[in-house]
């Protein structure tokens, strides 16, 4: 005998969140990025993650050459992956919004993350244009603000670069800026 219940209401299943992360390795010069997908309810989708490497030198130091491979992992994140997801998510040690704009220019609603501490909650910020109260953009982020899924995932996502980069001495890791 079937049992009778209701399907959840809320965001689509089809709907999904993108988590991006760039690491930098100092001592290697490498730079480890991770777009993590999940759906509305913090589930896994897709993972993809990819490297660069800078060549040595004074020519590629500084914040601007740290923004440039920032744009560069995650572009080349988002060609490889295979879904498109409804928001972009990082946190603000990936760089200033505006600069994040300009060098990744998702068409998608793209937000940042700051933590929070004991004293105050975490903040979020749109990098470019919220969605409308109807697009099933805004929808997802209020459900995963009411998951608490707006932190969470990024530590997955960290512990998936571990996994695929296991000989990265990853406690000298440090955010992308």
């Amino acid at each position: 005998m079937p049992i009778p219940h209701r399907k959840p209401a809320g965001v689509a299943a089809d709907r999904c969140a993108a988590y991006l992360d760039v690491r930098h390795v100092p001592l290697a010069r490498t730079w480890y990025g991770g777009l993590f997908l999940t759906d509305a309810r913090g589930q896994p989708l897709e993972f993809v993650h990819n490297t660069l490497t800078l060549p040595a030198g004074g020519l590629w130091s500084g914040p601007r050459a740290a923004l440039s491979v920032v744009g560069e992992v995650g572009r080349s994140l988002f060609d490889a992956c295979r879904r498109e997801p409804d928001l972009l998510l990082c946190l603000d040690t990936l760089g200033e919004p505006e600069d994040l704009l300009a060098e990744l220019a998702p068409a998608v609603p793209f937000g940042q993350v700051k933590p929070g501490t004991e004293e105050q909650p975490a903040e979020w910020i749109w990098i470019n244009d919220p969605p409308s109260s109807g697009m099933a953009a805004a929808r997802l982020h209020a459900e995963l603000i009411r998951r608490g899924l707006l932190l969470e995932p990024f530590a997955r996502l960290r512990l998936g670069l571990a996994e695929c980069y296991q000989a990265v001495p990853w406690d000298a890791a440090h955010g992308s800026a």
